[in-house]
C-alpha cells in the first residue's frame, strides 16, 4: 500500500520517542515517503522560563543540545530511499510547526501526542491541538505506546459495533426487513 504523502515533517519536542512510535514512523516512510524533515521549535518558554530571559550562553547551549537531539532522532528514521533533514527553529511552537511544514512543501505533518489529558493541556497548552485545528495540511497524529494502550483499554475488541445496514439487507421471504 502506498500513501500519498511523499514529503513529511516531524516536529520533535525532545521527549523520548517510544520504540513502537519509531517503528510506526519507519513503516510510514517505507510506504513511499521520499523526504522527512525532523525539527524542534525553541518556543518562548524555553528561552524565558518563569518570565526571566536566559543568559546568551545558556541559549546557545540549549540550541546545541536541541540540534544534536534532533539529528539523533533523524538518524533513527533513516530508511532506504528517504531523504532525511533536520532543523531547529525559534518562534511560537504551533505557528512555527505549520510555517516549517509549508516552507518544506510537506504533504502532511506527523505529530506526536503524549496524551497529557485536559489538565495538562490547560496548564501546559497543547501545540498538537492547535496544529490539528489550524493546519491547512493533513496532520497524522501519532500516540505514544503507553497512551495507545490506555486508550485501547476503553474499547471492546470482542464485540463489534452493531451495523444497522446489515438489518436492512436481511429480508424474509415476503420482502419485509427482519
Amino acid at each position: 500500500m502506498s500513501i500519498p504523502f511523499k514529503s513529511l515533517v516531524f516536529p520533535y519536542d525532545l521527549t523520548p520517542v517510544p520504540p513502537g512510535t519509531l517503528e510506526t514512523v519507519k513503516n510510514i516512510l517505507r510506504s513511499g515517503t521520499v523526504r522527512l524533515h525532523v525539527f524542534h521549535v525553541m518556543g518562548i518558554y524555553e528561552e524565558t522560563p518563569m518570565g526571566y530571559p536566559l543568559p546568551p550562553e545558556y541559549s546557545a547551549e540549549m540550541e546545541k543540545v536541541a540540534g544534536q537531539e534532533v539529528k539523533n532522532l533523524a538518524d533513527m528514521f533513516r530508511v532506504d530511499g528517504t531523504e532525511i533533514s533536520a532543523g531547529v527553529y525559534r518562534g511560537s511552537v504551533d505557528k512555527t510547526i505549520i510555517d516549517v511544514a509549508l516552507f518544506q512543501k510537506a504533504d502532511a505533518i506527523l505529530l506526536l501526542s503524549h496524551g497529557k489529558g485536559i489538565l495538562g493541556r490547560i496548564l501546559l497548552g497543547s501545540a498538537s491541538n492547535s496544529v490539528l485545528h489550524h493546519s491547512p495540511l493533513p496532520v497524522i497524529l501519532l500516540k505514544t505506546d503507553d497512551t495507545r494502550k490506555d486508550l485501547l483499554a476503553g474499547f471492546s475488541k470482542d464485540t463489534p459495533p452493531l451495523n444497522i445496514i446489515d438489518s436492512f439487507a436481511r429480508n424474509d421471504a415476503s420482502g419485509q426487513a427482519l
